[in-house]
């Protein structure tokens, strides 16, 4: 059974609890959790991103207990305030999670990101990651939301945040990993 903070312990106020942060210094292309507690029901990685290299846009991926397994389903839906768009995706080594503007789009510009993840600690399940995200790229907002399913009942203990292709993090990218308290936790 795994001991509580006392009550006077400003880690029971609440039910996100920090676990960690990560900040780029700008020279890596990953964002790497490990050691995750098992001991909340989900988790949610706040992000601030952009990458570092002379490209108008990227992506970032999350992997998951570096599981590079073909194993998942991807749905993004994006929206620019003209149009709407949506794409799935089966077979990849990544979850695909958001957009993010590189160094070529307009300046101190970064994608603003939610991951939840579910259940991430209960090994009967397959694990779900729901992001939301918002960004600008040159003038043009725009917005999305991202489903994954990785079919795997492995409970998460790493978290992985890559940068697509040989682009890095650009320095000021910040990621905050979250527990969420269970009822009565």
């Amino acid at each position: 059974m795994a001991l509580l903070p006392s009550v006077a312990s400003s880690a029971m106020h609440g039910a996100m609890v920090p676990i960690a942060t990560i900040a780029s210094a700008g020279s890596t292309s990953s964002i790497l959790f490990t050691s995750i507690p098992q001991i909340y029901q989900d988790l949610i990685i706040v992000g601030y991103s952009r990458a570092g290299n002379a490209v108008s846009g990227a992506s970032g991926y999350i992997l998951l207990n570096n599981d590079t397994t073909t194993n998942r389903s991807v749905t993004v839906l994006s929206g620019d305030g003209s149009s709407a768009t949506s794409a799935r995706y089966t077979g990849s080594t990544y979850e695909f999670a958001f957009s993010v503007p590189g160094a070529s789009a307009t300046a101190n510009i970064f994608t603003s990101s939610i991951s939840h993840i579910l259940n991430y600690a209960n090994t009967s399940t397959y694990k779900n990651i729901l992001t939301r995200a918002a960004l600008d790229k040159n003038g043009s907002g725009v917005t999305q939301l991202t489903c994954n399913l990785l079919l795997s009942t492995a409970a998460i203990t790493s978290i992985n945040i890559i940068n697509d292709g040989s682009n890095t993090w650009a320095n000021g990218t910040t990621f905050t990993l979250y527990g969420i308290r269970t009822v009565g936790q």
